[in-house]
C-alpha cells in the first residue's frame, strides 16, 4: 500500500530521499493529477524489445517529467499505424517499412526518433547449413514475410540472382520450420527469432541484410503530424524520459528482463530468452556514432531510395517530409 505524503513532508524529505525510495510510489494526489497522459501504440506485444520504455516507467523517469505514459500492446490482430492515424494513440513505433508505405498513401505521420539505429533484420540459417552469402540462396527455400518480399527480390537482383531460382514461402512468427528442415533460411530478426532458436539450443548463422545494402530501422517512433504539433513539449519530454529509460535498461539487462517477465510483459515470457534478447539488442540500439534514439538522416535517405527502387515509393518523398529530427534533437539538449 502506498504511503500518503503531504506537501511539507515531501519538501522536507528532499530530492535525494525521493530518488532513493522511488518517485513513482511517492507522488501526492496533487502531483498525480498534474501528470499529462500520453498513449503509445506498440508495434508488437509487450516484451523486452520495449524494455527501455518499461525501464522508464519502473524507474519513474516519465513521472519525473510529468507524464503518465500508457503503452498499448500490438500484435498480429492490431493495425498499429491505423490506431495512431485515428488518434487512439498519440505516437507509436513500427519498423520503418510500414511507416514509409503509410506515408506514401497519404497518411499524415512523421518519424521523430528510432530505437534500433541498425536493424537486426537478417537471413537466419542453421550453423550446420549456413547461408553465408545471398548467392547461397540459389536452389534454397527461404521464409519471408509478405511485407518483406519486395525487398528480398531487390536483394536477389542486386546480387545478380534470378528470383525464380529461390523458393520464397510465407513466414510465421515462429522459425521452427528451419529446425524441422522445411525451409533452408528464415528472414527475421536475429534479436527475436534468432534468440528464440538459440535459447532452444539451436546453433544458427546470421547474415544481416543491413550489411548487404538493405538498410532499415526498427522501433521507429512516429506520430500523427497534428498531434505532434499540438503536443510538442509533451512529446519532447517523453523522448527525454525514454532516452533515460533505454540507457538504464541497456546498462541493467538482468533487472529489465526480470520485470518484463514478472510485471510488465505479456504472460508466458521466458526470462532467459528476454535476457538474451536485450543483450543481443544493445549493439543495434547503442550506436557508436549516434546518441540514443537519434535519426540518422543518411540512413533514412538510403531507405527511401531502396523503397523507390522496388516501386513501394513512387512519389518524390524526401527525408524532410518523412522525418522531423527537431524532436529528438531537443530531447538531447540539456
Amino acid at each position: 500500500m502506498r504511503k500518503f505524503i503531504d506537501r511539507r513532508d515531501f519538501i522536507g524529505a528532499g530530492s535525494a530521499a525521493v530518488a532513493s525510495i522511488g518517485l513513482a510510489s511517492r507522488l501526492s494526489p496533487l502531483q498525480a493529477q498534474s501528470l499529462k497522459p500520453l498513449s503509445f501504440q506498440l508495434s508488437w506485444i509487450k516484451s523486452i524489445q520495449y524494455g527501455g520504455y518499461f525501464g522508464a516507467i519502473d524507474q519513474g523517469f516519465y513521472k519525473k517529467r510529468g507524464i503518465e505514459a500508457t503503452f498499448n500492446s500490438g500484435g498480429p490482430n492490431v493495425d498499429p499505424i491505423a490506431n495512431v492515424a485515428s488518434g487512439r494513440s498519440g505516437i507509436g513505433d513500427r519498423p520503418i517499412g510500414p511507416i514509409i508505405i503509410a506515408k506514401e498513401k497519404g497518411i499524415p505521420i512523421k518519424v521523430i526518433a528510432t530505437v534500433f539505429q541498425k536493424s537486426p533484420y537478417s537471413i537466419i540459417s542453421l550453423a550446420e547449413k549456413p547461408i553465408k552469402t545471398v548467392k547461397d540462396l540459389v536452389g534454397k527455400t527461404i521464409a519471408v514475410a509478405t511485407s518483406g518480399r519486395p525487398l528480398m527480390l531487390n536483394l536477389l537482383r542486386d546480387a545478380g540472382i534470378d528470383p525464380k531460382s529461390v523458393n520464397m514461402v510465407p513466414s510465421s512468427p515462429d522459425p521452427s520450420a528451419l529446425v524441422s528442415g522445411q525451409i533452408d533460411a528464415y528472414n527475421g530478426y536475429s534479436t527475436n527469432q534468432g534468440v528464440m532458436l538459440q535459447t532452444r539450443g539451436v546453433k544458427i548463422h546470421v547474415l544481416n541484410v543491413h550489411d548487404l545494402g538493405l538498410p532499415e530501422t526498427v522501433g521507429t517512433i512516429y506520430g500523427r503530424e497534428d498531434y505532434l504539433a499540438a503536443n510538442r513539449d509533451l512529446v519532447v519530454s517523453f523522448l527525454k524520459a525514454s532516452i533515460e529509460g533505454w540507457k538504464w535498461a541497456l546498462d541493467n539487462p538482468e533487472p529489465t528482463a526480470k520485470f518484463m517477465v514478472e510485471k510488465y510483459g505479456n504472460p508466458g515470457l521466458d526470462y532467459k530468452a528476454q535476457l538474451t534478447e536485450v543483450k543481443e539488442s544493445k549493439p543495434y540500439i547503442a550506436s557508436a556514432t549516434n546518441p540514443l534514439l537519434a535519426i540518422d538522416v543518411p540512413t533514412f535517405e538510403k531507405i527511401i531510395e531502396v523503397y523507390r527502387k522496388v516501386d513501394l515509393v513512387k512519389s518524390r518523398m524526401t527525408v524532410k517530409e518523412l522525418c522531423d529530427t527537431s524532436f529528438i534533437e531537443a530531447a538531447h539538449r540539456a
